[in-house]
């Protein structure tokens, strides 16, 4: 009597729904046994099936293990995932819990409204063309005392300080001070969690759904990128990572081989498709601050638009749609991912993911794309997606190009776009070999511009004179 006492609290307790489940499509829409209000947390890189499996699966042991064998769940632990998730396969579970994860971290994205993408003091329209006084002056927008304690400290320098406007050379004003504080707060403070608005001043309507940033000159020491340093930064150079081909101006057209003229030159782009439920897309003016004024203006210190340069013909601006750049051999990339932490919950008998509150964040990170190849078409990539026939090809615009459009996710005419400015998009090989580089170039001007020779045409530098 007490045996069986035991037993029907135990029974009470788990609250199985059905004695004997019998696995059919019928049975399948209600679980043998009662999830109900059971939650946990998931981690923002831990939303997939196996994290929700390991969770719920205690509390099916929990009730099996208090039922006799002949009234357990017939079916098993994943007759119950099944039921969970409404479907009638493992795999659809499986899907399912891809897709809930999904859901949750857009639901995320779109829970609050976008911000203005602005900086007290700078006009954005000016300084994406190039100009202004971020392009202009030289100087550091931030540093530490241990930069100068490397070099020498005060055998070496007469103020040693964190703040660069009080540097011995190339001291920083303080208009450009203010400007690198508060790029550095908007991009810690907001960035990361809103997605920002089209900048006043600045249309980026592009034609190519790509954009680019080209800079011909360095501003800032002590940062490890570039050729500026703190005794000689008059007219340094960024880090090099591409090559000018040639530019247009006034119907005539500039080759430029070889680095003689245009020295290093440093281009790094973005690219999105038009869901606007992409969470690239959605933040694309996001990765245009990150790019234009945070990784490279505030952390490196490049400025100014190619053509900036008098001995390089034309009006390129730094910063704008890649149809309206000048055309070079490869770019850097940049892409927009997101988190979120989640929680999972059974509610009437359905499990369910609902993102945390204040804990969406924008990532910025290297474009993940794919090295060219010949004659594939989107139909194939997605037949064989996940082969070891495509090679992955990291931060260079013209291969995460190429991915979106195997994907489906752009137009012929969009890389055609690309293509046009991004001379080496059909040859990885320009990625790390300069040599290559200069190849690409010369071919592309020849197939453009058959009865020019691809020679330098000098351009006229107007020089000061005292009087």
């Amino acid at each position: 009597m007490i045996r069986t006492t035991i037993l029907a609290l135990l029974l009470a307790a788990s609250q199985p729904v059905v004695s004997e489940c019998i696995d059919t499509n019928e049975e399948l829409e209600t679980p043998c046994y009662n999830y109900n209000g059971l939650t946990f947390d998931i981690s923002a890189d831990r939303c997939r099936s196996n994290t929700v499996f390991n969770n719920i699966k205690p509390k099916f042991d929990e009730y099996d293990k208090a039922l006799p064998k002949r009234q357990r769940c017939k079916g098993g632990f994943m007759r119950e995932i099944r039921a969970l998730m409404g479907t009638f396969t493992n795999d659809g579970a499986i899907t399912t819990i891809h897709d809930m994860c999904e859901e949750a971290l857009y639901q995320a994205a779109t829970e609050d409204g976008h911000v203005d993408f602005a900086l007290p003091g700078i006009d954005l329209g000016e300084y994406f063309e190039g100009n202004g006084f971020l392009n202009k002056e030289t100087g550091n927008f931030q540093q530490e005392e241990n930069d100068f304690v490397k070099r020498g400290g005060y055998n070496t320098f007469l103020t040693i300080s964190d703040d660069p406007t009080k540097n011995d050379h190339y001291t920083t004003s303080d208009e450009s001070y203010a400007a690198g504080v508060a790029i550095k707060e908007l991009y810690e403070d907001v960035s990361k969690y809103k997605f920002f608005n089209e900048p006043s001043g600045f249309q980026l309507n592009c034609a190519s759904n790509a954009a680019m940033c080209c800079w011909h000159r360095d501003r800032q020491y002590f940062d490890n990128n570039g050729s500026c340093q703190h005794r000689d930064c008059a007219n340094e150079n960024p880090g090099d990572n591409t090559d000018l081909c040639w530019t247009e101006h006034d119907n005539e057209v500039y080759p430029y081989p070889g680095d003689g003229t245009e020295k290093a030159l440093h281009c790094h782009g973005l690219s999105w498709n038009d869901h606007v439920e992409d969470i690239n897309t959605k933040g694309k003016w996001n990765a245009m601050f990150y790019v234009s004024m945070y990784d490279h203006l505030y952390q490196r210190g490049y400025v100014e638009s190619v053509t900036n340069d008098a001995k390089i013909a034309g009006d390129i601006p730094m910063c704008g749609c890649i149809e309206d750049m000048a055309p070079v051999a490869r770019a850097d990339c940049q892409q927009v991912d997101a988190t979120v932490e989640y929680t999972g919950i059974v509610e009437d008998d359905k499990f369910k993911i609902m993102p945390k509150t204040e804990t969406f964040e924008l990532e910025f990170n290297s474009c993940e794309g794919l090295e060219y190849k010949e004659g594939l078409t989107p139909q194939e990539y997605e037949a064989e997606k996940g082969s070891t026939r495509f090679k992955t090809s990291n931060n260079d615009l013209a291969a995460f190009v190429y991915k979106q459009w195997l994907e489906g996710k752009i137009t012929d005419d969009h890389v055609a776009a690309v293509e046009e400015k991004l001379i080496g998009y059909r040859d990885p090989s320009v990625k790390n070999n300069d040599n290559k580089r200069e190849e690409a170039c010369k071919a592309a001007f020849e197939k453009k511009y058959p009865n020019k020779p691809y020679e330098e045409i000098p351009v006229a530098v107007e020089t000061e004179i005292d009087a």
